[in-house]
């Protein structure tokens, strides 16, 4: 039975063409229908093993997490010639908010990664200590132990950093601990040297070559027949690449984030994400009885550039009036584009005044977008409605933005290229 992942996140569309090819593992991009659209050549007996029905537990958390849009995780074992493989599976879901996107919307990113081993040494170390010894002979990590003085008296024999056994024998691990920098930080516990048990202490160690690398080290004291501290013991694992694909899921991950919650073509923020975050603004306000200013406003005669100059062109004009709108905001301010030639602002924690001078600076911007994008005779411009948030009873973002909406569009009948601020409901009796 799969698991539900123990975090929220709503996973978008992201260049599956960069990063299929480069995952290390199985990565495959599901239609809505449970089809694969893509997949790299790491996922063809997990493909094959799914189209003859051989994985039904991973099949319907596919199935489940293209209906609920949550994302899970579940395991794959995939039979071969040398005892097959052992998959660890996450599947992230994208397309719309988590839960409530219809499933026609979605998409699904599976992603694998090979256990083999872990379960391997698992079974063997079950089966026998003769086995595990011939396992840490050949195994890429390595087993060690110090001596009293602090120095090497035992390395697995396969050697590690590129030294064999013999070379690394009788050496203090500091002589290939990388200097302590930033990027590269020493422990604040040195494990060769442990005097308690510890698991999992990363470990910058200089390889023979000069290269850095980044080991796992979990180990434990040694003691005599007496009790006394005899050095320590452990096994250290390269955890280099590891880490290094880490880092760049975690980019994309970052980028994924991005993409959610931006627009794709001037990099403001989305309708949803603007709505979500208004929605936290204007709840805050209302606890703590703070003003607060939505601006709506659209480009005058905008059809007429993509009509006559091309959409290429228009396309530029949305880039520049988002520019012009992030240069006339603070940094505790939101902008959005929420479609269109459509723009929203959030002014947190102002009033009139703010109003008036955003949309000076719009309007001056405006000049000289029009200037350069134009059409003869039809000039750019802003029609500028703002509102401001009720202080009297709560009120949803959806709200302020239909009241914004309206103040826009009596901006716009009155003649275009006008502000006009919106009175509060009520505020006349």
């Amino acid at each position: 039975m799969s698991d539900t992942l123990p975090f929220d996140m709503e996973p978008v569309a992201l260049e599956a063409e960069a990063l299929l090819p480069v995952y290390p593992g199985p990565a495959v991009l599901f239609d809505a229908e449970g089809r694969a659209l893509d997949a790299n050549r790491a996922a063809d007996l997990l493909l094959a093993a799914l189209s003859e029905d051989r994985l039904p537990a991973l099949a319907a958390a596919i199935d489940a997490t293209l209906e609920d849009g949550l994302p899970r995780q579940d395991k794959a074992d995939l039979p071969g010639l040398r005892g097959g493989s052992a998959l660890q599976i996450t599947l992230l879901p994208y397309g719309g908010m988590q839960g409530q996107a219809q499933r026609g919307q979605r998409r699904l990113l599976l992603l694998g990664r090979d256990n083999t081993l872990e379960r391997n040494m698992l079974q063997a170390l079950m089966q026998s200590r003769q086995l595990f010894r011939d396992l840490v002979a050949c195994s890429t990590d390595f087993a060690w132990e110090t001596k009293p003085d602090g120095r090497f008296g035992f390395v697995s024999p396969r050697g590690a950093l590129g030294y064999s056994a013999r070379e690394l024998e009788g050496h203090v691990p500091e002589e290939f601990a990388a200097a302590d920098s930033p990027e590269h930080p020493r422990p604040s516990r040195w494990p060769f040297a442990a005097q308690e048990a510890m698991s999992g202490v990363e470990v910058f160690l200089r390889f023979k070559d000069g290269a850095v690398g980044c080991f796992e080290v979990s180990c434990m004291p040694a003691k005599d027949a007496a009790g006394a501290w005899s050095g320590a013991r452990g096994v250290a694992r390269d955890v280099t690449e590891a880490r290094e694909r880490v880092e760049a899921l975690r980019r994309a991950h970052k980028q994924l984030n991005a993409l959610a919650n931006t627009d794709g073509l001037t990099g403001l923020l989305n309708r949803r994400a603007f709505i979500e975050e208004l929605e936290k603004r204007l709840a805050r306000h209302y606890r703590n009885r703070l003003v607060g200013t939505l601006i709506y406003f659209d480009l005058d005669n905008f059809k007429k550039v993509n009509d006559q100059r091309g959409h290429q062109a228009g396309d530029e004009v949305l880039k520049a009036v988002a520019e012009a709108a992030r240069h006339a905001l603070r940094v505790v301010d939101l902008a959005s584009r929420i479609g269109g030639d459509e723009f929203l602002l959030w002014l947190e924690e102002t009033g009139p005044d703010a109003a008036r001078s955003i949309a000076d600076r719009l309007m001056e911007a405006a000049a000289g977008i029009s200037k350069v994008w134009g059409v003869e005779g039809y000039p750019l411009g802003f029609s500028i409605g703002a509102v401001f948030a009720r202080l009297d009873m709560p009120e949803s973002a959806e709200s302020l933005i239909a009241r914004a909406d309206a103040a826009m569009y009596v901006a716009k009948k009155g003649g275009k290229g006008q502000l006009h601020i919106a009175e509060l409901p009520g505020a006349n009796g």
